[in-house]
């Protein structure tokens, strides 16, 4: 009788190896908490065959200003102000003083049949990047012979989806993340564009995340600037 019990300890214990010894996978998808949205600074660069431009994103609320650098920094940046909830764009030159309201196209998702999405709970590849936990999610186009790996992390970065909607930007990186669900309060602090033969076309990478009060004027039309269109 002690035979068959240690029998069948043994064999619950070798039918459990396969369990213990699976990769683990990520945590759930975390919930986003409206009244902790992240408000700050976000640098980053986006790293082309041709040229590397420098960008950064402050974020407060609902509110985004998307301010571009170039390779000289005695001048001052130009910038585009998002309003998510007004969807109204605004576009901004520095070294004229003038502003522009942008003409939006109302969003429309690409069909889902042409992607092929690894995302969410199944993932298993993590590193840290800007001291945040990052997972790789990864979206294929094999019509568009090209597939952009997200390298993501969750702090209630949930201006991001809402602004890739009301910027609808043709770039793969945009364009790629969108078909993703679930994806309010992430954000991705490195997307790598690949061809299907892995060569690297272009990738975005944060390098510099500062979380901190934005006064409300940074999101307002400066003293002197005139409009375009008038």
């Amino acid at each position: 009788m002690k035979k068959v019990k240690y029998y069948l300890i043994f064999l619950v214990f070798l039918i459990g190896l396969p369990v213990f010894s699976q990769p683990k996978k990520s945590p759930d998808l975390q919930k986003p908490s409206l009244e902790n949205s992240f408000e700050g600074k976000i640098d980053f660069v986006w790293e082309k065959y041709q040229d590397t431009t420098n960008y950064s994103y402050i974020v407060k609320g609902r509110k985004v200003r998307l301010e571009t650098y170039d390779n000289c920094s005695c001048k001052k940046p130009n910038w585009i102000i998002f309003d998510l909830d007004a969807g109204t764009i605004t576009a901004f030159e520095a070294s004229r003083k003038i502003y522009k309201n942008i003409l939006t196209k109302k969003y429309i998702k690409e069909p889902s049949e042409d992607f092929k999405i690894i995302a969410g709970d199944n993932v298993r590849n993590t590193k840290y990047i800007n001291g945040y936990k990052c997972y790789q999610w990864r979206v294929k186009n094999v019509k568009e012979n090209s597939e952009v790996a997200f390298w993501v992390a969750f702090d209630n970065f949930n201006f991001f989806t809402d602004f890739l909607k009301l910027w609808n930007r043709r770039e793969k990186h945009a364009r790629y993340f969108l078909q993703i669900p679930n994806t309010t309060g992430y954000f991705p602090m490195l997307s790598v564009e690949r061809t299907v033969l892995r060569e690297v076309k272009q990738r975005l990478k944060v390098t510099k995340i500062t979380k901190k009060p934005i006064p409300d004027s940074m999101f307002e039309i400066p003293k002197g600037f005139v409009n375009y269109d008038n």
